[in-house]
């Protein structure tokens, strides 16, 4: 039984008969808008943010890794090994695959895990849609680029980025338990 004449007793007591404060509707409404976008997330949002993890760290993958003769540093040593090894076609598929592969990694630690529940959701449209962008990037900074090498180029993107970012996903959820 509580004791209404103890302090803490007293204070719950009024607490339990007091009618509750309701805060302002714009107030809630806001708070549930913020709580919503944080779980759930826009494509919109989260495209944006993957394009930008991929500029960045593509850009960085141009230091090492060439596409389509353009180079930050003319470095060209890792192009030729595998075009030499592989052949021209199986080594633009490579290329592809480290360029988006390598932001699909960032991308699967980077992000929130909203944000990466909601890339798994429609993946393949993800990385297609980033693998075209890149392509076209690369277009319109002057490289040469034929269909032929440019379809090779963006499967082994499509392909290695869906792969990469699963497989860290995987790691990310099973390792780092978030």
């Amino acid at each position: 039984m509580i004791d209404p004449n103890n302090k803490d007793n007293k204070d719950f007591l009024d607490f339990m008969n007091s009618k509750g404060v309701n805060p302002p509707e714009e107030l809630s409404n806001r708070i549930l808008n913020f709580v919503k976008a944080d779980l759930d997330p826009s494509h919109k949002t989260v495209f944006s943010k993957l394009l930008g993890i991929q500029a960045f760290i593509g850009a960085l993958t141009l230091t090492f890794c060439p596409q389509f003769s353009l180079s930050l540093t003319n470095n060209y040593e890792l192009f030729h090994y595998f075009h030499h090894k592989f052949g021209e076609n199986i080594c633009m598929a490579i290329c592809g695959s480290i360029f988006i592969g390598s932001g699909a990694l960032f991308a699967a630690y980077i992000l929130k895990s909203s944000e990466v529940r909601k890339i798994k959701e429609s993946r393949i449209l993800y990385y297609t849609s980033i693998s075209i962008i890149a392509l076209s990037s690369f277009i319109i900074l002057g490289s040469e680029v034929y269909l032929s090498l440019a379809l090779y180029w963006l499967v082994g993107a499509t392909i290695g980025g869906l792969s990469v970012f699963e497989l860290s996903r995987v790691v990310r959820r099973h390792v780092f338990h978030y």
